[in-house]
């Protein structure tokens, strides 16, 4: 029987993984982490109003 091995990488080898390699990459990366930020941002605010919303409806 062959055996599996499971291998969790460690910080730094997970930073160097996803460290940009060039400027463009840089700034690609730097793109996306602001639309995640607003979009998560847009959604907390969103579900907040949805929230707020149908307290209303019951008071």
């Amino acid at each position: 029987m062959a055996q599996t091995i499971d291998f969790v990488p460690n910080d730094a080898e997970i930073e160097a993984l996803t460290t940009p390699k060039n400027k463009q990459a840089a700034d690609e990366l730097a793109h996306k982490k602001e639309v995640k930020k607003r979009l998560e941002a847009y959604l907390e605010m969103a579900q907040l109003k949805r929230d707020l919303s149908e307290d209303d409806f019951w008071a």
